[in-house]
């Protein structure tokens, strides 16, 4: 069993490069700090720490071991303020972070009484995050079904093909597949999910269409097209005020419309009134597009 004050001490060594800085860091005397060590070294089967004239520098091994203790110490902290906490920390991909859920955010405070805070990045390193306990709820473009979790189905957002004005797409009211063929298509953030649903929905015609661009967010997405650099595709609540200033155009597939399905995953450990459940049982029963007041 892994002791927590010794991976404290043997981090706090790591960090300072000194037995005597690390024992003023955690609080302890230097011979305490350094039996908490070959403590964790005798449990590990490992020496993690050299000491040298210059001072004390990790093993090959203790570098390895490093970020499992970072991340030992970090779920310890969460595990110990889990019943003392006053909020949340939502994560999400950057299209919802940024386009969907801040209105949902501001009244999901008002109405259940506690902090939601939230952290945005790309749709795999939410997913991890969730994993190594550092959001609590996750809304996401996909999920895999990996075990140890619950996924809920919040919200379908359509997608549209989005062309700067003047372009020959821009008085049509429906773009027809086959012609996705005869624009370069530009990426956004990598791992949304759209270009599975293109393949699934646009069948023979999506071998024929030309991969432009990876620009890694929707906001370079929508300035490449309005520069005439190609076309994309995107969820239409990322372009409402581009649409609405007519910077953009927003035009819908001829196929059956196209949808993302949004969902919000949490933990299977939490309970069913504590604030994780709680903030998605909200989110679900305002689902709609009307944020309420």
């Amino acid at each position: 069993m892994i002791d927590l004050g010794c991976v404290a001490s043997y981090l706090a060594v790591a960090s300072s490069g000194s037995f005597r800085a690390a024992a003023l860091r955690v609080g302890l005397s230097q011979p305490a700090v350094t039996q908490q060590v070959k403590k964790l070294e005798k449990t590990l089967g490992a020496t993690l720490i050299e000491r040298g004239g210059t001072g004390s520098i990790l093993t090959p091994e203790g570098r390895a071991f490093l970020p499992y203790a970072e991340s030992l110490l970090r779920t310890s902290e969460r595990a110990l303020a889990l019943f003392k906490r006053r909020g949340i920390v939502v994560g999400a991909s950057s299209n919802i972070g940024v386009y969907l859920l801040p209105s949902f955010l501001k009244a999901g405070r008002e109405h259940l009484g506690f902090e939601v805070d939230l952290v945005v990045s790309d749709n795999l390193a939410i997913a991890s995050k969730l994993e190594n306990f550092a959001i609590d709820v996750a809304v996401m473009e996909w999920w895999d079904n990996r075990p140890g979790f619950l996924a809920q189905s919040w919200k379908q957002e359509k997608l549209v093909a989005i062309v700067p004005p003047g372009h020959p797409w821009s008085r049509l009211e429906r773009v027809p597949l086959e012609m996705l063929a005869s624009q370069p298509m530009l990426g956004g953030e990598a791992g949304t999910g759209t270009g599975t649903i293109l393949k699934q929905c646009l069948g023979e015609h999506a071998n024929n269409i030309r991969a432009g661009m990876q620009l890694g967010s929707t906001e370079a997405v929508k300035r490449a097209v309005r520069a005439g650099l190609g076309v994309s595709i995107v969820m239409a609540s990322a372009v409402a005020e581009e649409q609405r200033a007519g910077t953009l155009h927003a035009i819908p597939l001829a196929a059956a419309p196209l949808e993302k399905n949004i969902y919000l995953v949490r933990r299977a450990s939490t309970l069913k009134e504590d604030m994780p459940s709680r903030f998605v049982r909200f989110l679900r029963e305002h689902r709609g597009e009307a944020v309420p007041s």
